[in-house]
């Protein structure tokens, strides 16, 4: 599982607290994520998958959960979108999964609307990882699903995440689209339409312990990124995943006690925003 463990219903509460600059927190892997391919969703449960040769053959090759994430805003309608992927595990045995696009139970935002870039695990019965996919069809996809496309990813181990120490600022862009105003006569925008995508960015600062650790290990490479997000020591709410993530960082030494920093900006290819789900009560 790639999402956070889902939330005991005690703890809704805290789930939906402010997030305070020590909660995010990134971790990188230096195994790289293959995007194994697209899903377009043409009609009510019906749909065309566009596998990548090249992706799956790094799949074949080493084996990783999956998450599916979606590459434009959809309104799923009166139930939750449900897309099933096969395939087979790293045994050779067929493997099934179901990624479930659901609002997570602690929400007071009801409504089943989810922005480009969410992304939910594709959960199997065994947890084990695909070593292939062989098919990816929407098993529950209402008429208000239909042109969106969603990308599955394959996606390294939490256990491979080396955490960048001593973060003092971390941001980063969504990607989503940006607001673009058409004009009419003299009214500069008489009509806003959804424009450009920008570019996928993030800037981190870390003090240095040693350049044998940290963010020196991987800077100019190209790596998976995750930022985790923990409220309160405890409480694990979500996972961003930055798929292509290369960062380079330079560095800046302050006077006399002040530690010296590296301030690093940073493009990504994709994000996949996984949130933890509520417990079954």
């Amino acid at each position: 599982m790639l999402g956070p463990t889902p939330i005991e219903p005690a703890d809704f509460p805290m789930a939906l607290k402010p997030t305070l600059g020590y909660e995010l927190q990134l971790y990188v892997s230096t195994q790289l994520s293959v995007e194994l391919g697209t899903l377009n969703i043409a009609a009510v449960n019906g749909g065309v998958y566009t596998p990548s040769a090249a992706d799956n053959a790094a799949l074949a090759a080493a084996p990783m959960e999956l998450v599916a994430e979606l590459e434009g805003d959809v309104d799923c309608g009166g139930s939750d979108m449900v897309i099933t992927v096969t395939g087979t595990d790293a045994e050779g045995n067929a493997l099934t999964g179901t990624a479930t696009f659901t609002v997570p139970s602690y929400s007071s935002f009801t409504e089943r609307v989810f922005p480009k870039g969410y992304a939910v695990d594709v959960i199997t019965a065994t947890g084990l990882p695909f070593k292939t996919v062989t098919s990816v069809v929407p098993t529950n996809a209402e008429a208000t699903c239909a042109g969106l496309n969603i990308s599955i990813f394959g996606v390294p181990a939490l256990s491979t995440y080396r955490k960048i120490g001593c973060k003092t600022q971390l941001n980063f862009d969504p990607k989503v689209p940006l607001p673009h105003s058409v004009q009419c006569g003299r009214d500069l925008s008489a009509f806003i339409k959804a424009g450009e995508i920008p570019e996928g960015t993030l800037e981190v600062t870390a003090k240095i312990p040693t350049f044998s650790d940290g963010l020196a290990r991987v800077n100019g490479r190209r790596v998976t990124g995750m930022i985790q997000e923990v409220k309160e020591d405890k409480l694990d709410t979500m996972h961003i995943f930055l798929f292509g993530l290369i960062m380079t960082a330079k560095v800046t030494n302050g006077e006399s006690v002040d530690p010296s920093t590296l301030a690093a900006t940073a493009k990504y290819e994709d994000i996949g925003i996984v949130l933890a789900q509520g417990a079954a009560s």
